[in-house]
Formats: structure tokens, C-alpha cells, sequence
């Protein structure tokens, strides 16, 4: 007999000796019988039905309330208008993030197909539902754009907005730290509420009140190609991207942070990004465990 039967009969109390037996050999078979003998022990409480239906007629009824039918309508309107803030909050203007955390590089394509590289430590948010009418994105880090032509969109950052059409650039936005480089076509940077028109083969960087003009060769940012690389970059911004490419910690003289630094270093051996940030500057370095220490020699 199947196990599902023997249960089945076990359940109507309709099992033969023999099936008794076939069923206790089951393994599920104790754990039926446990719970059989523990609803035994149930009791239902002890209810007196005509001393609580004496009880039940010597109560008043409670008067009932006459409710409005404006007032009915106006609760309905209110929930009704109150669940679609919701949705439309909640699903209509959902945002669409990518992240790429230190040591790590995000690709992805814009709604439009455009493409996106965020640098490590980086995020970028937009809303994807409403992006035809809006072509508007807020960037924190450092991305590459390669914008499909006739694509305009603009990139939302805390120093400043990149506007774009049918161009490959880069917008770095640090914490002190803001940089624009065009590789092709013309992008419009506004900083400090003043416009900046930048064509391919130019960049743009502002540290503080200063502004920098620079070219470039380049067709694309050489951290694509695992090397960060500086055109006279304060120090301090230098180390926070060797901090962001590895994941460690790096103590380093204040006096140091404002050198301006033209180099470049390899995100694929820290030995030899160390050697090529620190001997430039007649520095050296101690590396413990995660942390690295950079004393003057």
C-alpha cells in the first residue's frame, strides 16, 4: 500500500493489524502520532449558553451613528488621492542607481544606449520611466560618457552640470575636487552659476578659486586601462584615488596635499604605484597590513 494511503486510513482509524505495522514502520509515523496525542489534551472551555444569552438580552444596543454621505465621499476621495501620491512617488519617479565600490569599475548603457564607465568609489542615479522627457542624471565620483549622437542629456553634480550632445568625455566631481575632460565633440560646464564651452581634446578642472585649462591626446581616460593619470593634480586628490583603486588607508603629511603632481600610476601592483607617486616627490613609504604610511626622506 502507498505511504499516502496507509496516512490516509491511519487518519479515519481504518487500518488493519497489518497496516498498523506498514505504518508505524514509516517515518513520518511517530511524528503523527506525537501530534495526535497532543491534540487529546485539547479541551474546548466550558460555556454556559443560557446564562450568557440571559446576559446578552438585558444589554442596550449602542445607537447607531448616521455618517454623512458627503462625509463618506470625501474619506474615499482623500485615500483615493493619497494612494495615487504614493504611486506615483514610489513607481513613477523610482530611481535607477548603478555603484561601483573601491577597487572596482561599473559599465552599463543609458536608456538611450549611451555608455557608462563609473570609476571606483563612484555612483550615478537617474529616472529611468521618465527619461525621454528628462535626460538628466546626478553623478558622485568620477564617469565616462560615450553619448550616442543626437542624445543630449545632463550630468547633475555637487560643483557643477555637464551638458552634452553626440560626445565621449569624462566628469570627475571630488570632494574638492571638479574635472571635465571632452575626448570628442562639445560639452557646456557650468560652475558657480558661469558657462564653459569645452571641445574635444580640452579639459577643464577646479580646485577651490582655481581654474585650470588643459589638452589632451588621450581618446579616452587611461583608468579604463587600470592607470590613473594627473596633469598637475594636487597630491591630496593623487592619494585618494591610490586610496579608492586599492581600498587601503594612506597617511600623508599635510604639508604635502597641495603639491601639484603630473604622473600617473598602475592599479595593478601597489608596489609600483607607491614608487611611482612617492619617488617624484622624494618620499617614502611603509605598508602595514592595510594602511600605508608616506614620510619624507
Amino acid at each position: 500500500m502507498k505511504k499516502e494511503d496507509l496516512i490516509i486510513k491511519w487518519l479515519d482509524n481504518n487500518l488493519s493489524e497489518s497496516e498498523l505495522k506498514a505504518f508505524k514502520e514509516l517515518d513520518a509515523s511517530s511524528t503523527f502520532m506525537k501530534l495526535d496525542e497532543a491534540a487529546k489534551q485539547f479541551k474546548a472551555p466550558q460555556f454556559n449558553v443560557e446564562e450568557n444569552l440571559e446576559k446578552l438580552l438585558r444589554q442596550k444596543p449602542a445607537p447607531v451613528k448616521q455618517l454623512s454621505w458627503k462625509r463618506y465621499i470625501s474619506s474615499i476621495a482623500a485615500a483615493l488621492v493619497l494612494t495615487l501620491g504614493i504611486y506615483f512617488v514610489f513607481f513613477n519617479n523610482n530611481e535607477t542607481t548603478f555603484f561601483a565600490q573601491n577597487t572596482q569599475q561599473t559599465e552599463f548603457n543609458l536608456p538611450d544606449a549611451s555608455e557608462v564607465v563609473l570609476n571606483a568609489g563612484s555612483h550615478i542615479a537617474y529616472i529611468k520611466s521618465n527619461w525621454n522627457n528628462n535626460r538628466s542624471l546626478n553623478l558622485e565620483g568620477e564617469a565616462y560618457f560615450k553619448v550616442e549622437k543626437g542624445s543630449t542629456f545632463t550630468v547633475n553634480t555637487s560643483h557643477g552640470t555637464v551638458t552634452v550632445l553626440g560626445t565621449q568625455f569624462t566628469v570627475k566631481s571630488r570632494e574638492n575636487y571638479f574635472e571635465v575632460i571632452c575626448f570628442e565633440g562639445l560639452v557646456q560646464v557650468i560652475h558657480n552659476n558661469k558657462s564653459y564651452k569645452l571641445p574635444g581634446g580640452n579639459s577643464l578642472s577646479f580646485v577651490g578659486n582655481t581654474i585650470q585649462k588643459d589638452y589632451t591626446k588621450l581618446t579616452e581616460p587611461t583608468w579604463l586601462h587600470a592607470k590613473s593619470s594627473f596633469v598637475s593634480v594636487p597630491y591630496s586628490e593623487v592619494i585618494q584615488e591610490l586610496q579608492r583603486q586599492y581600498n587601503l588607508e594612506v597617511e600623508l603629511d599635510a604639508s604635502h596635499g597641495d603639491t601639484l603632481f603630473t604622473g600617473s600610476f598602475t592599479h595593478e601592483n601597489l608596489e609600483t604605484a607607491l614608487q611611482a607617486i612617492t619617488i617624484p616627490l622624494n618620499l617614502s613609504y611603509d605598508i602595514k597590513g592595510n594602511e600605508v604610511v608616506l614620510k619624507t626622506r
